[in-house]
């Protein structure tokens, strides 16, 4: 299946599952949701998963900074192929690195956001950090209500300050994101060539691109074609 035609089926679907989880937002000024495609490979020593893990995330601006709260919402029946995800601690704390530095990112004090997480994958639970600048790219996107490009995928593991470092596995990961349908996948810096691996004949042989991002900011502008002011 296509990535458009799977977004458009599985989006809805967890959107209602999102919102129909209890999540409560008190006193928001506005919240908005979007969803975004991960890389990740299950566990050590595993084949790569055949479809890449989805996120959904809703981002709310409380009227008042109550503090960073970011909230998971866990497990639920299956949509499809997929099942609703569990969240390893690795993960979780991937996630609040990626809400510091998405509210970062547009200007805002990060004690008035509280973010909802709900993941869909084939391997039922996600683990690591590698999701952190996608999450933290997600995030900014629901904010401004811009909206990604399509074939564009991204992995690292993103610094509160917004930075993107390394993170493993990624030939298994462009094989991955090949197979999905993607042509454009955003690393880590200095990560195409490795002392463990050479993406660069992959790619070729893949027929997709690779492009070291520095920054979610950078990544931003090439998932979306729009900056962060």
């Amino acid at each position: 299946m296509g990535i458009k035609p799977f977004l458009a089926r599985i989006v809805p679907l967890l959107a209602i599952a999102l919102l129909g989880s209890g999540t409560v937002v008190v006193a928001a000024d506005w919240f908005y949701l979007t969803t975004i495609p991960l890389l990740s490979v299950a566990n050590p020593g595993d084949k790569p998963i055949g479809a890449p893990s989805y996120a959904i995330i809703q981002v709310a601006h409380l009227s008042q900074p109550l503090g960073l709260e970011v909230l998971f919402n866990e497990g639920a029946r299956g949509l499809g192929a997929f099942q609703g995800s569990v969240f390893g601690a690795d993960w979780k704390e991937a996630a609040q690195k990626a809400a510091l530095a998405a509210s970062r990112a547009v200007g805002e004090d990060p004690r008035t956001w509280q973010v909802t997480l709900k993941g869909a994958s084939p391997g039922y639970s996600m683990h690591g950090p590698s999701a952190s600048a996608a999450l933290a790219i997600a995030m900014v996107v629901a904010r401004r209500g811009d909206a990604l490009l399509p074939g564009v995928v991204i992995t690292g593991d993103v610094d509160p300050d917004g930075r993107i470092s390394a993170v493993g596995r990624l030939p298994e990961k462009l094989l991955l994101a090949a197979s999905a349908g993607f042509t454009i996948i955003l690393i880590p810096p200095g990560q195409i060539r490795t002392p463990d691996w050479d993406l660069r004949p992959l790619a070729e042989g893949l027929n997709v691109k690779v492009i070291e991002v520095p920054t979610i900011i950078e990544a931003y502008e090439r998932m979306t074609g729009k900056g962060v002011p």
